[in-house]
């Protein structure tokens, strides 16, 4: 059973909420990701900013852009994943949430970053039975019965 901790990449550098967006989307550059997290002085996690936030808002709003903060654009309540947890969970929880990033967490403290890409490249053996256990919905988004009492 392969780890997140296998596979991630665990030199990801942390954001501050209050860099500007030139110097987000350059440390994205230099650690080849699209996507970073923000974190406070200590290593938690705040949220996440990606290069799709920062092209998107540089299209809408031109120069404006350039007046805007990290926590302007991130995700307050990203989907995490734990140092330990299996790359079956992690593979749900990209699919839930529909995402391709995610911050792994140690404790409370981001400790680095997996993405789709590297559980791609790296192709270990998933536990199809264990996935399905984690992509699970709860029951208020199961699909409605389609059989009605009169």
């Amino acid at each position: 059973m392969t780890t997140v901790a296998e596979l991630m990449t665990a030199d990801v550098p942390h954001l501050s909420a209050h860099c500007a967006l030139e110097h987000a989307s350059h440390a994205m550059d230099q650690s080849k990701t699209d996507a970073l997290p923000l974190c406070d002085p200590d290593g938690r996690l705040l949220g996440m900013v990606t290069r799709h936030n920062i092209s998107r808002a540089s299209r809408s709003l031109g120069e404006l852009a350039d007046s805007l903060r990290a926590q302007h654009l991130m995700n307050p309540d990203p989907p995490t994943i734990g140092l330990h947890d299996t790359v079956e969970k992690a593979m749900a929880q990209m699919a839930i949430h529909q995402t391709r990033h995610l911050p792994v967490l140690n404790g409370q403290r981001v400790c680095g970053m997996l993405t789709s890409a590297q559980i791609g490249h790296q192709r270990p053996a998933v536990n199809v039975e264990e996935l399905v256990h984690h992509v699970k919905l709860p029951a208020e988004h199961a699909p409605a019965s389609s059989s009605s009492t009169q």
